[in-house]
């Protein structure tokens, strides 16, 4: 017994490797990934800045970025046993085993420990920019996928704690959470109190915003300003190792390591044993594997639903699917927005008001990149809404309607939702860009051209490749197909731009993209209008 941890750990790591040498579709993703990896190196190998910017910026910007981190990891995951800690196979060999609880523990921490590694690998594909911006080497960039695979590793931690300290005290679990957004917004106080003399000219219209800028790097990349529990400790160890601080490496190990300590002893001191509050993530670890598997995909429901009004009271047919829509997310989010969009809104305008002040007034060009921005968030936006989890349910299939009736019905939902989320973007954007009245219409027409195009990808990804189980590939042929399908939209808009005069500005680039993405939807959604007649196509 005394190596079985060991043996274990050993041949799960075999198996592994097995699995994806007689995995096709695993092997292939894998070296698409390694293609693209080497793609965004060598892409921009060449590219250096004379003078790099200084190491305290990128030390600030981790601080930031493992902060953030740490608190949404914590903030959903906080509430229960959504950490998959151990799989089911651990609850089977394991739990039974006359193994000390705490070797357990020990070996499901090490194992999270890693799993948080593979994660962090994620961010080697920043490696190009981060060189070319900062200077920095493989090395360097070893030091920060480290530093976030800690921040995620102990933020597993603190939710297993969280866990197994308020399993079955919803009001606990509801004063924690309140706790955790005060820490935070405590945190910002303290920030913009300490760098008051440069952020009130800037909140007053002046343009020092650079300076501004600076002023919180320098004290992000503080030891102060790294005071933010976990995410900054994290950052500390990295940026110590970046800029060769070693009193703040010493720090923030000390930090991450009492903080360890004390979750240890909370979680083995617990009366309630952690082996039942782990079973349940464990199960449903496994049906979710077992659903990838099967080539399906779970719904997530929320744990405690507001039910208010019950029936659809409007509908019949078809146009029942629009009205059970409307009630879901009457119950999920705010009117016709998820909570998930309303997060996307505050981030594109936050995006907008730092754009606006780094573009130095040209307006043009700050709303150009704001609706980039909110572009590239859409797809992941309406790669996660009704209408794909519509597809998981067999009623869709079974309900008496024309399948191009069922289609748009189902759609119906998508494309409302989509409307306001673009109203509520764009007019807050526009006016914090102080761009004209016909631009911030014209973007608002051209996103809401954009939902039209995504939603048809969606269905063409649906139709084409429904069938195929491996949700791996399906994933890589729907980002491949937005592309396709974007790319003479943004050459039309592009061309459109330089073809009007000067005066109109960028609205020949939004008319341009609008006038192709609406027709070439409404071609895919024709070709595919058969999608709902056979359940056949769709293998989830």
């Amino acid at each position: 017994m005394r190596n079985a941890l060991g043996y274990l750990t050993r041949t799960k790591l075999k198996n592994q490797i097995k699995d994806l040498l007689h995995s096709p579709a695993k092997l292939t993703y894998v070296v698409i990934m390694l293609a693209l990896l080497i793609f965004s190196v060598m892409g921009r190998s060449g590219q250096e800045l004379e003078t790099p910017q200084p190491m305290y910026q990128l030390t600030a910007m981790l601080t930031l970025f493992y902060s953030f981190t740490f608190l949404m990891a914590l903030a959903t995951g906080g509430n229960s046993a959504k950490t998959p800690m151990f799989t089911l196979s651990d609850v089977t060999l394991l739990f039974p085993a006359p193994l000390h609880p705490n070797r357990v523990l020990v070996y499901g921490l090490m194992r999270q420990l890693g799993l948080s590694l593979v994660m962090a690998l994620v961010l080697a594909f920043q490696y190009g920019w981060l060189k070319v911006a900062f200077g920095i080497t493989w090395g360097h960039m070893a030091l920060i996928i480290l530093g976030f695979a800690i921040c995620i590793f102990l933020a597993a931690f603190c939710s297993m704690a969280i866990y197994s300290r308020t399993s079955g005290k919803e009001n606990a679990t509801t004063t924690l959470r309140i706790c955790i957004y005060a820490i935070a917004a405590l945190y910002l106080v303290w920030m913009a109190y300490t760098c008051r003399d440069s952020l009130l000219p800037l909140l007053s219209g002046g343009k020092d915003f650079y300076s501004a800028m600076d002023s919180c790097a320098s004290f992000l990349s503080s030891f102060p300003g790294m005071l933010f529990p976990a995410g900054g400790w994290s950052a500390a160890i990295i940026g110590g190792a970046l800029t060769e601080d070693m009193p703040m490496i010493l720090a923030g190990a000390a930090l991450c390591l009492v903080l360890i300590a004390a979750l240890a002893v909370l979680i083995v001191t617990c009366k309630n044993n952690y082996y039942e509050d782990v079973l349940e993530t464990a199960e449903l670890a496994q049906s979710n594997v077992t659903a990838q598997k099967e080539g399906k995909v779970n719904e997530l429901v929320p744990k405690n639903v507001k039910v208010g009004k019950t029936g659809l009271r409007n509908g019949w047919g078809a146009s029942a699917l629009y009205y059970k829509h409307r009630i879901e997310n009457r119950r999920a989010g705010v009117f016709f927005l998820s909570n998930m969009s309303l997060i996307f809104v505050v981030i594109i305008l936050f995006f907008a008001f730092v754009m606006k002040q780094s573009m130095e007034g040209d307006t043009g060009a700050a709303i150009i990149a704001t609706f980039s921005m909110a572009t590239y968030m859409q797809i992941f936006s309406e790669s996660m809404g009704r209408f794909n989890l519509e597809l998981i349910k067999p009623f869709i299939y079974l309900m008496p309607e024309p399948p191009l009736k069922k289609l748009l019905y189902c759609m119906k939902e998508t494309l409302i939702s989509d409307v306001i989320e673009a109203v509520i973007i764009f007019v807050p954007a526009g006016l914090l860009v102080k761009a004209d009245v016909l631009i911030v219409v014209l973007c608002i027409v051209a996103r809401i051209s954009f939902s039209l195009l995504f939603t048809a990808g969606n269905i063409l990804v649906e139709r084409v490749f429904g069938s195929v189980s491996s949700k791996m590939m399906v994933l890589f042929f729907y980002f491949l197909a937005l592309i396709v399908m974007a790319l003479p939209g943004i050459a039309a808009g592009i061309g459109l731009m330089f073809l009007l005069p000067e005066s109109f500005g960028f609205a020949g680039m939004f008319l341009g993209m609008t006038a192709v993405n609406v027709p070439l939807s409404l071609l895919v959604m024709y070709l595919c209008r058969n999608l709902l007649q056979y359940a056949e196509l769709n293998n989830r």
